[in-house]
């Protein structure tokens, strides 16, 4: 078994493969601090969803000339600017994947991470600090005046886009891997556990499906809400909304698409109950009628 050290304060983490399966991975080494920025806590931490968009969201924020994204990409297949620029390596810290309980961490350690110039600011999105019960209380320990970002997508198709994301890496989609992808699916029960400490008016909670209808409308509602000034940025007609490769996706049968649909349907309700600028109608895999022959 391989054994890795996460960069800072804690405890090794076992490199298995249901680590791997369950992207919990040791944060990268914190990147070189260039002469004359500075050190603070981020301004931002994105924390949900996976599959949903968000390393096309988070280009989109590192492309306004007033954010700093000072962790380099793990690799690229565009031109710099590009959103076919793959950004995982500087959008995603992992900082409290491997911690599994709530401890307490030098907050220093955490704002290694997030260099910058004076009148820039800078943070990350790593889509897993929504789903781990213990993120959280950490994040609100490191910091609590952080501005959160959330990006939800049509629950089913999300949960299907996972499964070809675990197919890709040549994972076996056992019933451990289809019932934690279905969990990272219950956004209602995710939000009001990261409300629990983070007020509401920190916490913006976007919509994939709106963001591909209306890509200016939203990343200035993204902007305004970060406290930045919108119209510095310009979207470019060359932009795409995919970034990454794209991977064959599992076909579902209709017993377990219906069972999906009656799993999530509480939490969907209560969802979109609290948080109404969501457009259900834009999730019909997730909200369709059942066939009433299974009721």
């Amino acid at each position: 078994m391989t054994v890795l050290r996460p960069a800072g304060e804690g405890t090794s983490l076992p490199l298995t493969g249901y680590s791997v399966l369950r992207n919990v991975i040791p944060p990268q080494p914190p990147p070189d601090v260039p002469p004359g920025w500075e050190l603070l806590p981020p301004d931002f931490v994105g924390v949900g969803t996976m599959k949903s968009g968000t390393s096309w969201w988070w280009s989109i924020l590192a492309s306004h000339p007033d954010v700093a994204s000072p962790r380099g990409s793990s690799s690229a297949t565009g031109p710099p600017g590009s959103l076919n620029v793959r950004p995982y390596g500087s959008k995603e810290v992992h900082f409290f994947d491997h911690y599994g309980r709530v401890e307490d961490v030098d907050p220093v350690l955490y704002y290694r991470y997030f260099p910058r110039p004076s009148g820039s600011i800078t943070g990350e999105w790593t889509p897993r600090y929504m789903y781990d019960f213990w993120t959280p209380p950490m994040l609100r320990m490191v910091a609590p005046n952080a501005k959160l970002l959330v990006l939800l997508r049509d629950p089913l198709e999300r949960f299907i886009s996972a499964l070809a994301h675990h197919l890709k890496w040549g994972d076996d989609l056992d019933a451990i891997s289809m019932d934690h992808q279905f969990r990272r699916g219950l956004y209602w029960q995710q939000i009001q556990a990261l409300m629990t400490y983070f007020d509401r008016d920190q916490v913006l909670v976007l919509q994939y499906e709106w963001c591909v209808i209306d890509v200016a409308q939203e990343a200035r509602r993204t902007f305004e809400f970060l406290g930045i000034d919108p119209d510095k940025w310009k979207l470019s007609q060359e932009w795409t909304r995919r970034v990454g490769p794209k991977h064959p996706k599992p076909i579902l049968n209709q017993a377990t698409r219906d069972a999906l649909r009656r799993a999530y349907e509480p939490d969907l309700s209560r969802l979109l109950t609290e948080f109404p600028k969501l457009d259900g109608s834009l999730w019909p895999s997730s909200i369709g009628s059942y066939d009433s022959r299974s009721r």
